[in-house]
């Protein structure tokens, strides 16, 4: 998933200084973050209406990943920036943690892309997911391999894969990993997992925001536009969160991987890196705001409210 390696970390001041830095700020979101998750799968559990709609099947799964990812996956990385150093020092720690990063990151990715091409089919093509075929095909199916193919392609890479690796327990990860040495499946794995999936989320949700105010115009809002307008703003503010912490990364690796190598190499190895971990842990946030159906009935009655005025 890295293009290059994760950069070695020495103990100075400089660089403790960047650790806490991101220490403190991973710190304060992630307990709100990790609430605010807990809260929405309790209501997917509980209300049986919020749970039957498929347009929030999969945002569903994207709480599910963020929750695993800031519970479980998150604090080793605490626990590196806070030290320094990887604990336990050990081959098949750094292997399971590689392993299990990579995985909630793309999966987070790749699902998030489905959802993106997703929302055109529940506005425009509704009629596809009518019938039990038809939502097997175009929901079940693609959602099941969004959240299986990425893990099952990370353990035949990182855990099956017979390459000596030489890992660094003061690097982020570990430092790099050795089938990133294979060019071809190297390339695959970065262009397909995170250089194309970073431009395809903001693309499809721009595409689909066009889509909706010129068939509204034509229509003059003939279709469902409560809905249709609740699903392309769930999808805006959502892909907002991809364009700001995986984008940036995904461009400034494809300077380094085909024309500078040593591009930016500071702020990548000690910001670019950690950027993704944002989207996991405002996921829940961005989620909640877009989701008034399942806030507190005193809130959504002041937001009914303002939704009423502001038509007046």
């Amino acid at each position: 998933m890295n293009e290059t390696d994760s950069g070695s970390s020495q103990s100075s001041e400089p660089e403790l200084y960047r650790y806490y830095i991101k220490l403190y700020l991973f710190g304060s979101l992630e307990v709100p973050s990790i609430l605010i998750s807990i809260y929405i799968l309790f209501k997917f559990i509980n209300n049986r209406q919020f749970r039957s709609h498929i347009n929030n099947h999969s945002i569903i799964l994207l709480i599910i990943v963020s929750f695993l990812n800031t519970t479980s996956e998150l604090p080793i990385t605490l626990q590196f920036l806070r030290v320094g150093y990887i604990k336990p020092n050990s081959n098949i720690f750094c292997l399971f943690w590689i392993w299990y990063n990579f995985s909630l990151q793309s999966t987070n990715l790749v699902l998030m892309t489905w959802v993106s091409f997703q929302r055109h089919i529940l506005i425009f093509h509704s009629n596809w997911t009518q019938t039990k075929i038809g939502k097997l095909k175009c929901h079940y199916i693609p959602l099941i391999i969004s959240i299986t193919y990425i893990p099952i392609f990370y353990f035949s890479c990182i855990i099956i894969y017979q390459c000596e690796n030489f890992f660094d327990y003061t690097s982020f990860l570990c430092g790099p990993i050795c089938y990133n040495s294979i060019a071809w499946l190297s390339a695959y794995d970065w262009i397909t997992h995170m250089l194309l999936p970073s431009l395809l989320i903001p693309l499809a949700s721009i595409t689909l925001l066009l889509r909706v105010l010129i068939q509204a115009k034509k229509m003059k809002r003939t279709l469902n536009w409560r809905s249709t307008r609740k699903l392309t703003l769930q999808l805006m503010a959502i892909s907002i969160l991809y364009l700001l912490f995986w984008t940036p990364l995904a461009l400034v690796s494809l300077v380094r991987i085909y024309f500078i190598p040593t591009f930016i190499d500071e702020i990548t190895y000690y910001y670019l890196y950690y950027t993704p971990y944002f989207v996991q842990l405002l996921m829940p946030f961005v989620c909640i705001a877009c989701l008034p159906e399942i806030w507190p009935k005193k809130t959504r009655v002041v937001h009914a409210s303002i939704i009423t005025q502001n038509r007046i």
